[in-house]
């Protein structure tokens, strides 16, 4: 089944692998999260918001790894 869309190349996102939540948001919180990450819909607000967390967990994993490491002065 085809969804009609604004751009005929344009796809529908996969529902592949993604689960169905239902919750409620505060509207003022979500639209300033939409504004500052530049996403078109709320549901892109939310995903890319939880991208961003777990690549921060990344990071300051990483950051502690480094934090850990001897450097040997430039000769």
């Amino acid at each position: 089944m085809t969804v009609a869309t604004k751009n005929p190349t344009e796809r529908r996102p996969s529902r592949k692998g993604k689960v169905r939540k239902e919750f409620w948001l505060d509207p003022k919180t979500l639209s300033r999260a939409q504004a500052i990450l530049g996403t078109a819909t709320e549901r892109e607000t939310v995903e890319a918001a939880l991208d961003m967390i777990a690549f921060r967990r990344e990071l300051l994993d990483g950051t502690r790894v480094l934090a850990g490491l001897q450097i040997d002065p430039i000769r």
